[in-house]
């Protein structure tokens, strides 16, 4: 029995039968913008709730990625019609030696933009959205795999869920990916004196240093109409790292343009974007794109002018970032996922994402994750075999896969 199971079993044992739900599906984001009153309100009950969870968060990324992907906004009720849940789901086909594979996934997930995807559900309803979800899948045949990503370690539908995918045999797989996080004391000096003496200085010391030498400007994005241009320059900075290697980087996708324009817009008229602009000598060479919900500050990406990599500006910036964060209360920092090193040394703790995917009675499914789970294993078997240099290259594109990589 897996330690996910066992944490269920024992968390469930005294939890009495509930009331079945309805379940309405919509299928297209028309249909389920009706409900965005209904969905701010479930995450404003959830304290739990991330942005990723939100309907400008995910409008957006169905808007920019949403082609040729089929919508299941599922919808569940109770007795009352009182909506208790709501599941942003897609279905897509992709070919597989021999056959296609059909998975249901969450809207957000395949871009490698989102992280900490959930359902949203209303407190106590996570078991009956986790019945009505599977009956649902259940009654479903036009699905070989149910792929749930970066599900949040302490989700209870994502533990629901596997409990019932378990119970009713079907084939599960469930992998952790780490992300990091700071947890924000109430000054920056407390901060500081958290850190390595050996690392606090690329946080005081040379943020001095670089003003002494130039004319330095840090900036909060502030107007809708700035938008565009600001986000022009963090593409362009961030793909210089990669052009210069002759690779495309994450920025070379249109839909990946569209998606972040579209989101920083609505993130800007809600007041939760956090988009910093560093200037030196009037010249833009550096820009971090984070975004606040819940007294957490999440960082998605960000760039800087190879030309000054010796002054150190990434940290520069971050530092400002980071001082402003703590005063104006923030409580945590989130580096999103990828298990980079040098998060740590900013005093991250590390935490998991889960990634649970199960396959029905669909024998292509059951197959499908079968050759998956041995392609990791194998994948693991040759990280241990390369030597270091190859180890490094493949990490090197594996950043720039992921678009919330540190840069």
């Amino acid at each position: 029995m897996s330690a996910l199971h066992t944490e269920v079993a024992a968390e469930l044992e005294s939890v009495p039968a509930l009331a079945a739900l309805s379940v309405w599906a919509c299928s297209n984001w028309q249909e389920l913008e009706q409900f965005r009153g209904s969905w701010n309100s479930l995450l404003e009950r959830n304290p739990n709730s991330s942005i990723f969870q939100t309907p400008e968060w995910l409008a957006a990324w169905w808007q920019a990625f949403g082609k040729d992907r089929k919508l299941s906004g599922l919808i569940f009720s109770d007795a009352k019609n009182n909506i208790v849940g709501i599941a942003p789901l897609y279905s897509e086909r992709k070919s597989f030696p021999g056959y296609r594979i059909t998975t249901i996934r969450m809207v957000g997930a395949g871009s490698g933009d989102s992280d900490a995807l959930d359902f949203i559900i209303a407190p106590g309803f996570e078991q009956p959205c986790a019945n009505a979800f599977t009956a649902w899948l259940a009654r479903n045949k036009e699905w070989d795999v149910c792929s749930l990503e970066t599900l949040p370690e302490n989700s209870l539908a994502a533990k629901h869920l596997f409990r019932h995918a378990q119970e009713s045999n079907w084939r599960t797989d469930v992998t952790l990916a780490p992300n990091f996080i700071i947890d924000l004391p109430p000054t920056w000096p407390q901060y500081l004196s958290s850190l390595e003496s050996s690392f606090r200085p690329l946080l005081t010391r040379y943020p001095k240093r670089l003003q002494s030498r130039f004319s330095v400007f840090i900036a909060r994005s502030e107007r809708v109409e700035d938008l565009n241009d600001q986000l022009e320059v963090l593409f362009r900075l961030h793909q210089m790292r990669w052009t210069d290697r002759g690779e495309p980087g994450a920025f070379a996708s249109a839909d990946r343009r569209d998606f972040y324009l579209r989101m920083a817009e609505s993130f800007l008229k809600r007041g939760w974007l956090e988009f910093w602009l560093l200037t030196l000598d009037g010249e833009t060479v550096g820009a971090q794109f984070c975004f606040r919900y819940n007294n957490r500050v999440s960082l998605l990406q960000e760039g800087f002018h190879p030309k000054y990599t010796a002054e150190k500006i990434g940290y520069a910036l971050r530092a400002h970032v980071l001082e402003e964060m703590i005063r104006t209360g923030a409580r945590h920092y989130d580096f999103l996922g990828g298990a980079d090193p040098y998060k740590a040394k900013f005093g991250a703790r590390q935490a998991n994402y889960r990634n649970i995917s199960f396959a029905g009675p669909s024998v292509r499914g059951r197959i499908f994750l079968v050759l998956q789970k041995q392609k990791r294993q194998f994948k693991t078997w040759l990280k241990s075999k390369l030597p270091a240099g190859m180890l490094a290259a493949l990490g090197r594109d594996s950043a720039r896969q992921t678009p919330g990589a540190a840069q």
